[in-house]
């Protein structure tokens, strides 16, 4: 396998809150805990920074090379389509306590950490929880003599440190998830922790630690026993504190293992074998018909384009289907649906017009760039579009009504199709994943993207942002709208800058192990789930 497809098994790294909600520190997390578990206002909503107009053009963020697009024969181009209306308000939740922050880290990666270290920053005059980065603790094991290519904790500490600071943190929280014994200085777990606090502690003084165990929780180094007793406080606390029962409410949901979360089970053997024979018929007959326009005829661009569009048809009826189908209900789309969308989606044009679906108002771009009518203007409308997910000036957060059907569409398709046909569902998948600032499954999806292709560029492109710590535009914007809010210059500090340095590469140890599933004698319709 390349060496950029690598996968990155042991880290996650979310790259900033929910678009819908915002979580405030105003406590003092090492406080007394009787006097935390009783403080703070509750929760409120205030209003949410308005993305502003569109320009006329903004450059193509899709290299020339995989666009896939035809020149156009000079039709009027759509102008670039409308800015969505403002997001809904965020909902403010106000930690009253650590139990609160706590009880949030795990709906925040979707699942409970084990044998983990979480770094957490807090930004901004209100203390606003930005980038939550979850690393194994074998990772933050320093490296020992004669062992070249174990782990070296040193510069997973700098990495990690690296992303906090450059998140534009104030302060920094440590989390450490363990079954083993942290009491005796020289336990592995201890001292992992301990190597990361050092490394923040030179940027970011005082510097909080929190243990959470099978049997509670704790600050790491608190000897009261009546504020800290030896076993912790109960997890039943964070089960019952207001961020849990805010995100209970929202409909969030925590997987019990990071396997468990980013799992795609297979679909029914006989389901994958419709899927497979359609997604054969359906790449066929694109085939014939690019064998074809050598020498094109009207008839030839015509069924060429009407291929295109049915393509796009068969995606946007399955979104509607899905979207309308209520918790619990059965899946109602058909394997012969999968398996023609599956095929479709490695046709460069008909997949850019799937990413276009993904904003809305923008049904005669895509359509028009699903039938190969692009030209120059319609290009520059495309990237308008692109805009809204990667610009920090234009970006807009995603609307969950589009980007949600869309996704279960997407894993419907990867649980279907043989594994050959996989890539570009895994890629998109990982884009709506990083729009919506889920770094850890966004860099999984598109590592499964890269393990089907490993010289997928834009997957290649999108991983490289990702890994680098680069959020979606949105969430650039509303980072900086936070460092520049009252009191936010008064810190002096160069944290203050619209956006900071880039942080340093991912250590070694982080470029982590081949997964499954990686071609070599693996059936071709075995979902991979690492």
């Amino acid at each position: 396998m390349n060496s950029d497809a690598r996968r990155d098994a042991n880290l996650d790294l979310t790259l900033d809150a929910s678009p819908d909600v915002d979580l405030d520190v105003n406590a003092d997390l090492n406080a007394d805990l009787n006097a935390d578990l009783n403080r703070g206002p509750d929760a409120v909503r205030v209003p949410g920074p308005a993305p502003e107009p569109l320009p006329a053009t903004v450059p193509d963020p899709l290299p020339a090379s995989d666009t896939g697009r035809s020149t156009g024969r000079g039709r009027p181009a759509p102008a670039v389509p409308p800015a969505p209306p403002a997001p809904p308000a965020a909902t403010v939740v106000r930690v009253a306590g650590p139990e609160d922050l706590l009880a949030y880290i795990p709906y925040r990666l979707g699942f409970r950490p084990a044998e983990s270290v979480v770094a957490v920053s807090l930004t901004g005059p209100r203390q606003r929880v930005g980038l939550v980065a979850r690393v194994d603790i074998d990772d933050l094991r320093l490296r020992e003599p004669g062992d070249p290519g174990g782990p070296d904790g040193a510069a997973t500490a700098r990495w990690l440190t690296d992303h906090v600071v450059a998140d534009g943190a104030d302060r920094a929280v440590v989390v450490l998830y363990t079954e083993t014994d942290v009491v005796r200085p020289v336990a592995a777990a201890r001292r992992a922790v301990e190597v990361l606090r050092a490394r923040l502690e030179r940027r970011l003084p005082g510097v909080e630690v929190w243990l959470v165990t099978p049997t509670g929780f704790r600050a790491l180094d608190c000897t009261d026993p009546l504020c800290c007793p030896p076993q912790g406080r109960p997890l039943t606390v964070l089960q019952g504190s207001r961020v849990a029962a805010h995100m209970v409410l929202e409909g969030r949901t925590v997987a019990g293992t990071r396997e468990e979360r980013y799992a795609l089970r297979p679909a029914p053997e006989t389901a994958r074998t419709q899927a497979r024979r359609a997604a054969a018929r359906w790449s066929e007959t694109l085939r014939r018909l690019l064998a074809g326009s050598r020498y094109p005829t009207a008839s030839d661009e015509t069924a060429l384009a009407e291929w295109g569009a049915e393509s796009l048809r068969l995606w946007r009826s399955a979104v509607r289907q899905t979207a309308a189908t209520r918790p619990g209900q059965d899946d109602p789309l058909s394997p012969v649906t999968l398996g023609k969308i599956g095929a479709a989606l490695a046709d460069t044009p008909v997949r850019d017009a799937v990413l276009l679906s993904l904003a809305p108002g923008t049904e005669e771009i895509a359509r028009r760039t699903a039938r190969r009518e692009a030209d120059g203007d319609t290009d520059a409308a495309i990237s308008g579009v692109m805009a809204r997910i990667i610009d920090p000036v234009q970006g807009v957060p995603p609307e969950t009504g589009v980007t949600g059907p869309a996704r279960r569409v997407l894993e419907a398709v990867v649980t279907h199709v043989p594994r050959r046909r996989r890539a570009p569902a895994y890629l998109l998948l990982a884009l709506i994943a990083w729009w919506h600032g889920d770094g850890g499954l966004a860099v999984e999806r598109v590592t499964e993207a890269l393990g089907v292709d490993p010289e997928y560029r834009l997957a290649l492109l999108l991983r490289s942002a990702i890994v680098g710590g680069v959020p979606p535009g949105w969430v650039r914007r509303d980072r900086d709208s936070s460092r520049h809010e009252p009191g936010a210059a008064a810190r002096g500090d160069s944290r203050s800058r619209a956006w900071p340095d880039r942080p340093t590469d991912r250590p070694a140890n982080l470029q982590a192990r081949d997964g499954a599933g990686d071609g070599d004698g693996t059936d071709p319709d075995q979902v991979a789930v690492v």
